[in-house]
């Protein structure tokens, strides 16, 4: 990619995240409590139905691996050199307020798996719930949870995602840091209670490169014709399923990143999948699917535009570019026998200045013989898609008690 286009800043500013999660008790109205705030002023709505995730329900247990560099992308230097590990500083341990455990690390709120077990119970009705050395569960029929004590790794329903921060644990109770909460976990386990879901009928689909602009050379070819072929049969298994597409090139021409993102942003009602490749050593192979760093955090990887100290536009669609990356990745993961290199986190010029949910994905390896063969096959090409559209519906689905109440 090109140079990373100019952030603006958030509303938001550098201190803890101040994003709403709904809290759902039996036969109540529902109270929108904020972790580790009070509720005695509760917001009040109608109760909703039981939330419709977009992560497919618990499959076998698979084999990963872990991530690889990606050889794509430009971006400024770090904004302010943060690390995105935790210092041994010192631990506060606050009151419970408003069901939360709060636990203060170096300056950073974490809350405790007690309390998001606690706070989803009514919905997935857990029944493990256990902490054997390093390893975490928390479980029932319709969701399983795994993570690791100093790892950024989760698995969701055997999904894996990679956290902004490790999971840390305290006088040994596991912690997850607070925006991991707001940011992630909360969005992808209750999508129906996204904050500002817009209602969408149009996808806008991205052919990432093109042009001059070769993007990765694979075994049988280059990433920018692959990529293309890949929109086209996206586009056909969307429009087969009712929805308006746009492309940003429906041939070989360049076209800038800053020009690919003011597409996504004059089309109303849509949302935008940009759509590549991947490139690393000759064993290098899996899927992975990337959203947008949130603020306060950094990027997955070294190259993916550092710490988002101040906020970009695109963090305004935080929830719903989680929401739409699980429903991605997890519908293609769930499917096919690919290697699961997870739901990452970067800065991507196409990501940062977007006002409408998005997401990159990473379709393959071109690098990797067997998987680039795979890639060239129209075949391939048509089953991934299908597995795209479908996870669109889902997607729409998901988010439709959100989206209704806009």
């Amino acid at each position: 990619m090109a140079k990373k286009s100019t952030p603006k800043p958030s509303t938001e500013t550098g201190k803890a995240p101040r994003v709403i999660i709904t809290k759902t008790k039996p036969g109540s109205g529902t109270k929108k409590v904020e972790p580790g705030k009070s509720s005695t002023s509760p917001t009040t709505a109608k109760t909703t139905s039981k939330p419709a995730p977009a992560i497919p329900p618990p499959q076998p247990p698979k084999d990963v691996t872990s991530t690889a560099k990606r050889g794509e992308g430009e971006f400024k230097p770090d904004d302010d050199g943060q690390p995105s590990t935790l210092r041994s500083e010192a631990v506060a341990v606050l009151p419970a307020n408003g069901g939360w455990e709060i636990v203060k690390i170096g300056g950073r709120d974490y809350v405790t798996a007690d309390s998001v077990r606690n706070f989803y119970n009514p919905l997935y009705g857990f029944t493990t719930f256990r902490l054997q050395g390093n390893h975490f569960w928390l479980g029932s029929s319709k969701l399983i949870l795994k993570a690791q004590v100093g790892s950024q790794e989760i698995l969701i329903n055997n999904i894996k995602f990679i956290l902004s921060f490790p999971v840390q644990s305290h006088n040994g109770k596991v912690l997850f840091s607070r925006l991991d909460l707001c940011k992630l976990i909360d969005p992808v386990l209750c999508p129906s209670h996204i904050q500002n879901a817009e209602y969408f009928d149009t996808v806008v689909i991205d052919a990432g490169h093109g042009g001059h602009d070769a993007g990765a050379r694979g075994i049988y070819g280059y990433e920018k014709d692959f990529a293309l072929k890949m929109a086209m049969s996206v586009r056909t298994a969307l429009m087969q399923r009712g929805f308006k597409v746009i492309l940003t090139r429906a041939n070989d021409t360049f076209l800038t990143l800053g020009g690919r993102v003011a597409i996504a942003n004059q089309t109303p009602k849509s949302i935008f999948i940009s759509l590549h490749f991947n490139s690393g050593g000759s064993a290098a192979s899996g899927i992975e699917t990337w959203a947008l760093t949130p603020q306060s955090a950094a990027a997955t990887m070294t190259r993916g535009g550092g710490y988002n100290v101040n906020g970009v536009t695109g963090n305004k669609q935080d929830s719903a570019n989680i929401a739409l990356a699980t429903a991605v990745h997890a519908n293609v993961i769930s499917r096919f026998k690919f290697v699961d290199r997870g739901i990452k986190r970067a800065q991507w010029s196409v990501l940062t200045g977007c006002k409408r949910p998005g997401i990159l994905f990473e379709g393959g390896f071109v690098s990797n013989a067997k998987e680039c063969l795979l890639v060239a096959s129209d075949a391939y090409r048509q089953q991934v898609s299908a597995a795209i559209g479908d996870a669109v519906m889902n997607y729409r689905k998901a988010l439709e008690t959100a989206m209704a109440k806009r």
